[in-house]
């Protein structure tokens, strides 16, 4: 038998927030969700034999012009490889990754033209 523990933070968003690593020519990318992470307790490596998938509440509007994408925390940015949005609708989106961390759902759009 396995247990898998998932954690969701409370306002981690407002702390992991990608403006913190954009420069002015850089998309716009938004956390649309709650920080969740997930494990597999005595265990070390976090690869899975098969995905995992989860649905995250969108805690904004989806702007129709961007796009989302779920991504996982590394150290110091939001990555999404190894990660797919499987469905969305106006209000969650299932994510599906091969592997375990801390995830969220991100919505990338265009700067507005100067």
């Amino acid at each position: 038998s396995a247990a898998v523990a998932f954690m969701s933070y409370n306002m981690m968003e407002n702390l992991l927030k990608p403006d913190f690593f954009n420069t002015p020519n850089d998309p716009v990318k938004t956390i649309m969700s709650s920080v969740i992470s997930v494990t597999l307790p005595k265990t070390i490596n976090n690869e899975l034999t098969k995905p995992v998938n989860f649905t995250f509440r969108h805690l904004k509007e989806f702007d129709p012009n961007g796009s989302l994408s779920c991504v996982y925390w590394n150290i110091s940015e939001w990555i999404e490889d190894g990660c797919s949005v499987l469905k969305t609708n106006s209000s969650h989106t299932v994510c599906s990754c091969d592997h375990l961390s801390t995830f969220a759902l991100m919505q990338i759009s265009s700067r507005p033209p100067k």
